[in-house]
């Protein structure tokens, strides 16, 4: 009887060993290039509309095909003269939180897609130099983001991926942004 349990109690923390998950902890530094889709007045915007910028993300893959990421993403400061005497400046940052999918399609290649939602805070300022009139505001905002892409594992530790992201946004005059972004990733 004893035996039986032991053997029961062995066979137990195999299977338990069996359906471990085996998490692989990363970190990822990224160059964006955004591309804001801003309302327009009379045809024209007074802020730039592409922008670049940079991300640091932290993630952990759960399973072969799934994974969570975490990130802070800040852009440059545009810059935009319209019209010889409208001024206008613009950049953002966001953070946020991304559900990471891969496909392998061969041994070092995967396909990933991404699924997510962000905070969005943008800062705008626009000036009329000739008659000394300056406005600054700022807009805060959700994003709803879904990419897709690739990913290159060079080994074990580092790989390089290419992302296009959509960014659906609830804030005033900035409808959307495609960013694509090109990266590092380094696995614990």
């Amino acid at each position: 009887m004893k035996k039986s349990f032991l053997l029961a109690g062995v066979a137990v923390l195999f299977s338990a060993n069996a359906y471990a998950v085996d998490i692989k902890p990363y970190v990822g530094l990224d160059y964006v290039y955004s591309m804001a889709d801003i309302d327009k007045q009379e045809g024209y915007s007074v802020y730039e509309e592409d922008l670049s910028a940079f991300a640091v993300s932290a993630g952990a893959r759960f399973h072969p095909n799934f994974g969570i990421e975490a990130f802070y993403q800040q852009s440059e400061e545009g810059e935009k003269t319209t019209m010889t005497y409208l001024k206008g400046t613009d950049q953002y940052k966001a953070y946020g939180i991304d559900v990471i999918g891969y496909l392998p399609v061969m041994e070092k290649l995967e396909l990933v897609g991404s699924l997510g939602v962000a905070r969005y805070n943008v800062d705008a300022e626009l000036k009329i130099p000739l008659l000394g009139l300056e406005s600054d505001g700022d807009d805060k905002g959700m994003g709803y983001r879904l990419g897709a892409g690739a990913q290159y594992n060079f080994n074990d530790n580092i790989a390089a991926r290419a992302m296009v992201r959509y960014v659906d946004t609830d804030i005033d005059g900035l409808d959307n942004i495609v960013d694509l972004t090109l990266g590092i990733r380094y696995t614990f």
